[in-house]
């Protein structure tokens, strides 16, 4: 059983890193509406070695590496939202700034929720700026020079007509309530069940009855998916192992990018946590719920003091609590804190029996 208190590393990327000051002590950094977003420092990471220095970096590329899955995980329409944003708020010349300014506030509500689904009740949040806007601050963008590259697993929208043609897609799903209201609908409306009105893509097309005669062999870290036909299949999380024998499957270019950065983590590490990063990679390489279940076995045994999660985790955000979704941080035990409360641990019983 591991017993510490950790401060979190939290890293968006090395050039915003290399950007940034010595973070000033304070929480609350920045508001958009009921929504605060803070800034933590990590003291203890100052205090490592420059060998678990370098561990920790690794570890939050691998971070980063795998963040475009949770975005496809809760809308089919959250990657191609996410490179709209991001691009208009890279480059705000020629964008009018009272639209700039809602557009940005937006992308940052989208940021802190990994979508426009608020991560606490599951539902739509409408944007502050119109269509119109938008379609402005689009075309000003890439006048300027954005999508012309690709973004994760999307081609560049380098023509006007690429753009005119995304920005019309993306218009139901960023403007309409309609149109997936909910990523996790636990109450749903008649006709339909939990699984058919969660706007979230743990299944496509797949109803619970369909599910009561179907057996997955990865409950947790898959896709599945209803064909045309009336066949069901699952669509495995799973970047293949090099020697082809075990095939690539759904996000299998952000689980390579991350097994890259896991390997380098690897060759820092501490021998036991060493074996722990390498179980990940195989999970990541095969998919296989027996290497997801190793990982977590030599996990909870090891003790490092750079600690890390990362892998499919959480199912609160599938309806039907099976599907975990992509999920990672690095965190840096802080001794004083963990040592004061071990001391409270191991002397529990007396506080138990002081107590009124």
């Amino acid at each position: 059983m591991k017993v510490r208190c950790s401060a979190v590393v939290l890293c968006l990327s090395a050039t915003a890193l290399a950007a940034q000051k010595a973070p000033t002590p304070g929480p609350i950094v920045q508001r958009v509406g009921d929504t605060g977003f803070i800034q933590l420092e990590s003291r203890s990471f100052n205090q490592l070695d420059a060998r678990h220095q370098a561990l920790a970096y690794w570890l939050t590329q691998a971070s980063i590496a795998i963040d475009p899955i949770i975005y496809d995980q809760l809308s089919r329409f959250g990657l191609r939202e996410k490179r709209l944003l991001e691009e208009i708020v890279a480059r705000p010349s020629g964008i009018s700034p009272a639209a700039f300014g809602k557009i940005r506030d937006f992308a940052l509500l989208f940021w802190a929720n990994r979508g426009n689904h608020n991560e606490t009740t599951a539902q739509k949040f409408l944007p502050g700026f119109t269509f119109d806007e938008l379609h402005a601050a689009g075309l000003a963008a890439q006048a300027h020079g954005a999508f012309k590259t690709s973004y994760a697993d999307l081609p560049p929208l380098a023509t006007r007509e690429a753009l005119e043609h995304e920005l019309t897609d993306l218009r139901g799903p960023l403007f309409d309530p309609s149109v997936e209201p909910m990523t996790t609908a636990k109450t749903p409306p008649q006709g339909k069940d939990i699984l058919q009105a969660s706007s979230n893509t743990f299944h496509q097309g797949v109803s619970l009855q369909d599910l009561k005669s179907f057996e997955e062999r990865y409950p947790l870290n898959s896709r599945v998916v209803k064909a045309a036909d009336g066949s069901i299949r699952e669509e495995v999380y799973r970047a293949g192992t090099p020697d082809g024998r075990v095939s690539t499957g759904l996000y299998a270019t952000y689980l390579k990018k991350a097994n890259e950065y896991l390997d380098k983590a690897r060759a820092v590490a501490d021998p036991a946590q060493a074996t722990v990063i390498a179980d990940l990679i195989r999970f990541y390489q095969t998919g296989d719920p027996k290497d997801w279940l190793q990982f977590g076995a030599d996990w909870v045994r090891d003790d490092a003091p750079v600690d890390f999660a990362n892998g499919f985790i959480e199912v609160y955000r599938d309806a039907r609590g099976a599907k975990g979704s992509s999920q990672s941080f690095v965190t840096v035990t802080d001794k004083p804190v963990t040592d004061a409360m071990v001391k409270l641990a191991q002397n529990a019983a007396y506080f138990e029996q002081k107590a009124p």
